[in-house]
C-alpha cells in the first residue's frame, strides 16, 4: 500500500491581500518558462511564496505546488510527494512511477524518472512545478535525482525552486546553457516605490515623504518588515507615525522580538492559548487544532487569524479539510516562547495530542513524527510497528531515521521492532562488510532471546533467516546454511515472506554442493513465495541462481535468456547492482563456452567492476578468474591479476576461486598448482570437484594417468546423477586423456565419444578447446569412427577450431580433418547462397557467373570444410560461424 499523504503539503498558500504588483518580476518568472528552472533564493520573510503565488494566479498558468519540511528526506516520500503533485496537471502522469514507489522495495529513484518524463513530455503546456522550501532537502540521494529530472526536462514542465539557501544542484551547468532563471533577495527587496505602494494599499493613508525614506532606509525592502511597520503604523498619522517608526528596526530580530512580545502580547488571553499549543504544527486544521487545544472553536479561530494576515496563511482549497500554516517568521519567533510558557511537559502533551489525532486519521508517518518529537518513545515503536505492517519497508531513510531516534535500551525490549531495525540496517549498509553483521546482532540476539522465552517459533524462525542470509553475505558458508535449513524447520507455511528467503538461500547451498537438480526444486518453490511477497531482489537473486543451473545442465541459450532479462530488470537501487553483476557473470561464462570470447571478456570486465564497486569480495574473485581464462585462450600472457586481486580480499570463498583459476592456469602452462589444492576447500563439494578436475590433468601431465582415473572415477556418474551436465563432459574428456596417456585408446576414444555426443547435443567448445593438442589428437581419430552425421560434423567443426599444433606432421595423416583453409570472399557469397537454399543455377544468375564457375567454387567449399554435402555445409559453417 502507498503510505497516505499530508495534503495540505500540496496546497499552495493563498496570495494575502492586498498586494503590490510586481510587472519586472513576473516578466522575469514568464522569461523562465523558455527554461528549465527558475530559482527563487532570499532568506525568509522576502515574499518568495508570495512572488510566485500572485505570478501564477495573474497568467493562469497550470500547476502543482509541493511544501517541503525535514522529513521529506526520504527519497520515497519525496517522489511519491512530487509525482502525486504532478497529477494535478494530468491523473495519467506517473501512474507506474507510483506504482513502484509503492512496491514492498520500490526500485531506484533514476528508474522511475524515465517513465515520468516521458508521461510529462505528453502535457499540453505550459505547466509549473514548485517545490517550495528546498532548502529543508540534504538529501544527497533527492539532490542527484532532481538534478536528473532537470536536465531531462521536457519542455512543456518548467520548476520553480522557493529556498533559503543555493541548492545543491548542477547550477553551473545550467547558467552556461542559459536554462535558468534567478531571482535573488537583491531582487526581491521593495523599491522606494513599491514601498509607497504597499503602504497606500494597506494604511489607506499617505506617509510624509520623510517618514517614508526613513522606512525604505530601515527595513532595506524587506516585505516581512514592511509588513510588521505597518502593525506598528495602525492608527497612527502624521507626528505620530513619524514617532513610531524613530525606534523601528526592519532586522529579523527586531522582527522575532516583536512578535514574540508586543504582537503576540496583543492578542487576547484565549487566542495567545491557541497560538502557543498550535504554533508547532506545520499544517493545520479545525479538527486537528480542537485536538490539541481540547476545544471547539479551531476553525473560527483560524479564520479569523488568516483574515489578520499576520500569523496564519490559509492554503489551497484541498480534498477533505480545509488547512492553514503559520508565517515561517511568526511559527519560529512563537515557539521558543512556547517552551518557556508551556514548559516540557506541556509541549509534550501537545505533540500527544496531535499525534493521537494523526493515527485517528491513518497518518502513521506525522503520528510516528509528532510522537517522537515529544519523546514519547514507547508510544512511537508501536506507531512503527502498525506502519511497517502495513507499509512495508519501503521508505529505507525514514525508518532507519525513526528507529535511530529511539533510545536502544528500549527497542531491544520488542523484538519485531529489533528484526526490523536489523533489516533496516542490512538493506541501507554494507551488507558485505563485517561491522554491519556486528551491527545487527544486538538486535538479532535481543529478538531471538525475547522469541525463545515466548515460545515463539514463527519468530525464531524470521531470526534465523535474517541471520542466515547475513552470513550467507559475510562469505560464511557453512555457518549460513545451518541458519536457513534450521530456520525452515521453525518457520510456519504461511509464513511466505521469511521461507521464500530461506528457501532461496538453501538452493545456493545446493548449487554450491553441485546439486543441480535439487536446487532447482527449491528455486522453483522459492520463486512462487518470492512473488508471493513482492520480494523483487529475491526474484532476481533466484533467477541468477537458475542461469547457473541452466549452464550447469549444459543449456546455454536458457542461461543467457535469463542473464539479459535479470539486466533489463535489475534496474533498482544500489543492491540490485550485485544482480547486475551475476547476470554478467554468468553471460560471459555461457560466451566463453560458446567460444566467443570478447563477449565474454566484455562481460567478465563489467562483472568486475560492479563487484569493486559493491564490495562484493565473491564477485570480485569470480569474475576476475573468468577474465584471466578468457585472456588465456585468446594467447595472452598473465600479467599477475589474481595474485594482486587475492591479497585485498578476506573471504575464504572467494581468496579459493581465485587460487583455484591460478592453478588451473598454471597446470595448463605445465607448471605445477601447489600443495594446498589437495586440501580440504571448507567441505563444499562444488569446489572440491574444480580441485580434482586441476589433480587430474596435474597427474596426467606428470606421468601418473591412472591416479588421475582414479580421482575421475567417481565424479563422472555423480555429475551426472545430480545435473551438472557440464561438468560431465568435462571429465569425460579428462578420462579420455588419461586413458590415452596409460596406453589405452579404445577406452579413450569410448569416453571422447560419450563426451562428444554431449557435446554436440548443448553446442559445448570450450570443454575440448581448452585441453588443446592431447584432444584434438584423440578427436582426430575418433572421427572416422563416428557414423552419426551430426555428431560427426560437430568434431569436424571443433578441429577447425583448435589452434594449429606446435608439431604439424599428423595433421596430414590421411581421413582426419585439417585445420580450416580461410574461404575467398567469392566463396563466402556462394556459401551463403548454397546454405539459403538456392540451386547452382541461382546461385551462377545472382553471382552473374557460369555454371562450371558455381561447381568450382562449391568443390573448393566442400574441400576446404572438409564436408560432403549442402547439409553439412550448412551446419559447418553455422558452428563456426562463417556467416
Amino acid at each position: 500500500m502507498a503510505t497516505p499523504l499530508l495534503h495540505s503539503k500540496l496546497m499552495p498558500p493563498r496570495p494575502r491581500g492586498p498586494l503590490v504588483a510586481r510587472p519586472g518580476l513576473f516578466r522575469r518568472l514568464d522569461d523562465g518558462l523558455d527554461k528549465k528552472l527558475t530559482l527563487v533564493d532570499a532568506p525568509t520573510g522576502f515574499g518568495k511564496t508570495t512572488l510566485v503565488g500572485m505570478w501564477l494566479a495573474k497568467r493562469s498558468l497550470a500547476s502543482a505546488w509541493v511544501s517541503l519540511d525535514g522529513n521529506d528526506n526520504d527519497p520515497v516520500r519525496f517522489w511519491t510527494y512530487v509525482i502525486t503533485a504532478l497529477r494535478a496537471l494530468d491523473a495519467e502522469i506517473g501512474r507506474t512511477a507510483l506504482s513502484a514507489l509503492s512496491a514492498a522495495q520500490p526500485p531506484s529513484i533514476l528508474t522511475i524518472l524515465t517513465p515520468l518524463l516521458n508521461d510529462l513530455a505528453g502535457l499540453p503546456g505550459p505547466c509549473v512545478l514548485v517545490l517550495e522550501d528546498y532548502h529543508a532537502i540534504t538529501a544527497a540521494e533527492i539532490h542527484s535525482a532532481l538534478a536528473f529530472l532537470v536536465q531531462h526536462l521536457p519542455e512543456p514542465l518548467h520548476l520553480v525552486i522557493l529556498s533559503r539557501s543555493e541548492p545543491d544542484l548542477p547550477l553551473g551547468i545550467l547558467r552556461a546553457r542559459a536554462e535558468l532563471v534567478e531571482i535573488s533577495a537583491a531582487e526581491l527587496r521593495f523599491d522606494r516605490a513599491e514601498t509607497e505602494t504597499f503602504l497606500r494599499e494597506v494604511r489607506k493613508a499617505e506617509l510624509p515623504p520623510a517618514a517614508l525614506d526613513r522606512l525604505q532606509e530601515q527595513t532595506e525592502g524587506w516585505a516581512a518588515g514592511l509588513r510588521l511597520a505597518v502593525l506598528l503604523l495602525q492608527d497612527k498619522d502624521g507626528e505620530a507615525a513619524e514617532q513610531a517608526l524613530a525606534g523601528f528596526s526592519g532586522s529579523h530580530r527586531f522582527v522575532t522580538e516583536y512578535l514574540t512580545g508586543e504582537a503576540f502580547a496583543s492578542q487576547p488571553e484565549d487566542i495567545q492559548s491557541f497560538l502557543l499549543q498550535t504554533c508547532f504544527l506545520s499544517r493545520l486544521t479545525g479538527a486537528l487544532c480542537d485536538a490539541v487545544t481540547q476545544a471547539n472553536d479551531g476553525r473560527s479561530t483560524m479564520e479569523m487569524l488568516a483574515r489578520e494576515g499576520l500569523f496564519l496563511v490559509r492554503l489551497e482549497h484541498g480534498p477533505g479539510l480545509d488547512w492553514y500554516r503559520y508565517t515561517p517568521l511568526f511559527a519560529e519567533s512563537i515557539q521558543a516562547l512556547a517552551r518557556q510558557r508551556l514548559g516540557e511537559a506541556g509541549v509534550r502533551a501537545i505533540f500527544e495530542r496531535a499525534s493521537n489525532w494523526y493515527a485517528g486519521q491513518q497518518l502513521y508517518a506525522e503520528a510516528i513524527e509528532t510522537a517522537l518529537a515529544a519523546g514519547l518513545y514507547g508510544r512511537a515503536i508501536g506507531l512503527v510497528e502498525i506502519y511497517v505492517e502495513i507499509y512495508s519497508l519501503n521508505e529505507m531513510r525514514t525508518l532507519m531515521r525513526w528507529l535511530a531516534s529511539i533510545p536502544e535500551a528500549l527497542t531491544l525490549e520488542h523484538p519485531a521492532v529489533c528484526l526490523m531495525y536489523a533489516q533496516v540496517i542490512l538493506f541501507s549498509s554494507d551488507r558485505f562488510a563485517k561491522a554491519t553483521a556486528r551491527r545487527i546482532e544486538p538486535y538479532l540476539q535481543a529478538a531471538e532471546a525475547a522469541w525463545q522465552a515466548a515460545g515463539d517459533e514463527g519468530g525464531l524462525g524470521a531470526v534465523l533467516a535474517l541471520r542466515g542470509m547475513t552470513l550467507l553475505w559475510q562469505g560464511d558458508f557453512r555457518r549460513a546454511q545451518e541458519c536457513v535449513h534450521a530456520a525452515l524447520k521453525k518457520l510456519p507455511e504461511s509464513e511466505v515472506f521469511w521461507r521464500g528467503i530461506s528457501l532461496l538461500n538453501a538452493a545456493s547451498g545446493e548449487l554450491y554442493a553441485g546439486r543441480m537438480l535439487n536446487a532447482q526444486d527449491q528455486l522453483l518453490e522459492a520463486r512462487a513465495l518470492l512473488g508471493a511477497s513482492q520480494n523483487v531482489h529475491g526474484m532476481l537473486a533466484a533467477s541468477g541462481m537458475l542461469s547457473e543451473i541452466f549452464f550447469a545442465q549444459g543449456d546455454l541459450e536458457p542461461s543467457i535468456q535469463l542473464g539479459r532479462q535479470i539486466l533489463a530488470e535489475a534496474v533498482g537501487d544500489e543492491s540490485m547492482l550485485d544482480d547486475q553483476g551475476t547476470a554478467r557473470l554468468n553471460l560471459a561464462q555461457a560466451a566463453y563456452e560458446q567460444n566467443d570470447l570478447e563477449t565474454a571478456a566484455h562481460y567478465a570486465a563489467e562483472a568486475l567492476e560492479l563487484g569493486k564497486q559493491r564490495a562484493n569480495e565473491l564477485l570480485q574473485a569470480q569474475a576476475a578468474a573468468r577474465l584471466e581464462l578468457v585472456r588465456s585462450a585468446q594467447g595472452r600472457p598473465a600479467e599477475g591479476a589474481l595474485k594482486a586481486l587475492e591479497a585485498q580480499l578476506h573471504s575464504p570463498l572467494a581468496i579459493e576461486e581465485l587460487r583455484e583459476a591460478e592453478a588451473l592456469l598454471a597446470v595448463r602452462a605445465g607448471g605445477t598448482p601447489g600443495a594446498w589444492l589437495e586440501s580440504d576447500p571448507q567441505g563444499l563439494p562444488g569446489q572440491k570437484e574444480k580441485r580434482t578436475f586441476i589433480l587430474a590433468r596435474q597427474r596426467i601431465a606428470a606421468g601418473q594417468p591412472g591416479e588421475a582415473s582414479a580421482l575421475l572415477a567417481p565424479s563422472i556418474p555423480e555429475a551426472a546423477a545430480n545435473g551438472r551436465i557440464h561438468s560431465q563432459v568435462e571429465a569425460l574428456c579428462l578420462e579420455a586423456l588419461a586413458q590415452h596417456a596409460a596406453g589405452n585408446d579404445p577406452g579413450a576414444l569410448q569416453a571422447l565419444k560419450q563426451a562428444v555426443t554431449i557435446g554436440h547435443e548443448k553446442g559445448f567448445r570450450r570443454l575440448f578447446l581448452d585441453e588443446g593438442t592431447p584432444l584434438a589428437l584423440l578427436l582426430r581419430q575418433l572421427h572416422p569412427t563416428l557414423n552419426q552425421a551430426g555428431p560427426r560434423l560437430y568434431v569436424t567443426a571443433l578441429l577447425h577450431l583448435f589452434p594449429p599444433a606446435p608439431n604439424s606432421a599428423s595433421q596430414g595423416e590421411p581421413g582426419t580433418p585439417a585445420p580450416i583453409e580461410p574461404l575467398s570472399q567469392q566463396e563466402v557469397r556462394v556459401l551463403k547462397l548454397l546454405v539459403a537454399g538456392l540451386s547452382n543455377g541461382e546461385i551462377a544468375g545472382e553471382l552473374v557467373v557460369s555454371a562450371n564457375t558455381v561447381k568450382t567454387h562449391i568443390k573448393n567449399v566442400y574441400r576446404k570444410l572438409n564436408v560432403n554435402s549442402r547439409d553439412e555445409a550448412r551446419q559447418v559453417a553455422k558452428e563456426l560461424r562463417l556467416l
